[in-house]
């Protein structure tokens, strides 16, 4: 299951309301949500991939999974978050395999390394079947402040399952560190292996009411799916369920955060913008366009953002506050730039 909504404020301008960052070819030649697609091909026949997304953006996902089947397609009326849209999933998996083993997997992702990625799936598979609610965990490389982590029961190791403790919020530097240094936390990549049964069996205990409402939404209830309420996946159930567990890996993840994550991306890959740029005493700059051509001139770590309404400058290092923009826009109304 690729989960397909959000709308990923910090790159815009190319990034909008009805192309958000999944539909952008944002680190290589193919979007994101392309990828995502090759990846879980690795996994399965295109006849058992599925895909959750807004109806907003239902159009522009099929047009870019053209072997995506017709009724593999959940759309979701409105954007709640991953809650309410992972339950809808599962209820409707369920109908046609009730005992069916999922993986939820976002397609603003990258993953360098496929086998492994692979490999690691397929233990969090074995692990789901004998019951667990399954986590991919991130091995981490840094204290990094920007991502959720998960504390596990004891040092988790590569191939195994191992129990979590608690999910734990975005630490403080010195927490970072803290955890890196005792070996037992993992970053929360938001990937997922279950089986729909067991991941039901606890959202009925956690979070009736986001069941009632998608099951109602399910039945034809023409105003249900507003009441479910908006929430992570990981607050609404996980946080709370029984038998959460991890499958650790390192496989060259990253959820691309930024313009500057992009162009680190970018610089590793060797994909970096030359055709429609010039870049002169520029180090670490990169240009994304859509048409002009566009030159830098000594002024180093800068991102250049060029589209046909909007025009974005900004140093690497505040790429983060790009978001901030988004909401001045709206707070101003233009919703022609949104």
């Amino acid at each position: 299951m690729l989960l397909a909504g959000g709308s990923g404020t910090r790159f815009w301008p190319l990034s909008r309301a009805r192309r958000p960052k999944q539909l952008l070819a944002l680190t290589g030649r193919h979007p994101l949500i392309v990828e995502t697609w090759r990846r879980a091909r690795k996994l399965a026949p295109a006849s058992r991939l599925w895909v959750v997304a807004p109806a907003d953006l239902a159009r522009p996902v099929r047009a870019l999974l053209p072997h995506l089947q017709p009724d593999h397609l959940i759309v979701e009326p409105s954007p709640r978050d991953t809650g309410p849209a992972v339950t809808l999933a599962c209820l409707s998996i369920a109908r046609r395999h009730p005992r069916a083993i999922v993986g939820f997997f976002p397609t603003d992702h990258v993953i360098a390394d496929v086998p492994e990625f692979v490999r690691s799936v397929r233990v969090a598979v074995g692990a789901a079947a004998r019951g667990g609610l399954v986590c991919l965990g991130i091995r981490p490389s840094r204290p990094a402040t920007g991502f959720g982590y998960l504390k596990c029961a004891s040092i988790p190791h590569k191939g195994r399952a191992t129990d979590v403790v608690r999910f734990v919020e975005k630490p403080d530097a010195a927490r970072a560190r803290a955890f890196l240094r005792s070996g037992k936390y993992v970053w929360n990549a938001g990937m997922f292996v279950w089986s729909v049964e067991r991941y039901l069996e606890e959202a009925h205990r956690v979070a009736p009411g986001i069941v009632r409402a998608v099951e109602r939404h399910l039945a034809g209830g023409v105003r249900a799916w507003n009441g479910a309420r908006r929430q992570s996946v990981d607050y609404a159930v996980m946080e709370r369920a029984r038998g959460v567990q991890v499958v650790p890996f390192e496989a060259g993840w990253d959820d691309v955060g930024s313009w500057d994550a992009a162009v680190r991306l970018r610089e590793e890959r060797g994909t970096r913008e030359s055709g429609r740029s010039l870049l002169l005493d520029s180090p670490g700059s990169e240009v994304f366009g859509e048409g002009r051509w566009v030159a830098i001139v000594g002024l180093p770590g800068v991102v250049v953002v060029d589209t046909p309404d909007a025009l974005l400058v900004v140093s690497r290092a505040s790429s983060e506050r790009v978001k901030g923009i988004v909401e001045e826009l709206r707070r101003r109304r233009r919703s022609d730039l949104l």
